[in-house]
């Protein structure tokens, strides 16, 4: 075989086998509803404290979907799941900067017990900054959120 067709090959082999299994990363936020929340619910705005329970995945490429939610890779917190040490529901003000931009901009106008799954690339979680030993930077992550309520300032 010459080294024109050696070449020739590896393009063609690549080009079919290896991105087979693979999604590409999201470029901007993903907000996809899981679960519909109350019919009679207010919307969640800018300055409400929220209560919620939460998963969070860091994003595999590597998983073969099409669908942004489900290119779940390593878990890395949760509060609903007791190895994480904290299950209680979390609390925060929203549009304020206290979480990540993902959350402040994907939580917003959500109804109590709606479940979103948000995919949040790294410029809307912690960009080039690392965090523990498990997020490395410039990571999308995956959070599964439910809204349990809307508290009043």
């Amino acid at each position: 075989m010459s080294f024109f067709s050696k070449i020739i090959f590896l393009l063609i082999f690549n080009f079919f086998f290896v991105n087979l299994n693979s999604i590409d990363l999201p470029n901007s936020l993903v907000i996809k509803t899981l679960k519909n929340g109350d019919k009679n619910s207010k919307l969640s705005q800018k300055k409400d404290i929220l209560s919620v329970n939460y998963s969070g995945w860091i994003f595999d490429e590597n998983i073969d979907t099409k669908d942004f939610c489900k290119a779940k890779g390593n878990m890395f917190d949760s509060n609903i799941i007791e190895k994480f040490n904290h299950v209680k529901s979390f609390e925060f003000l929203l549009g304020k900067g206290v979480v990540i931009n993902g959350w402040d901009d994907g939580l917003t106008n959500m109804k109590v017990n709606e479940k979103r799954c948000l995919v949040i690339p790294p410029r809307f979680a912690y960009g080039n900054r690392r965090i523990g030993d498990i997020i490395k930077p410039n990571s999308t992550l995956i959070f599964e959120v439910e809204l349990l309520e809307i508290i009043k300032p």
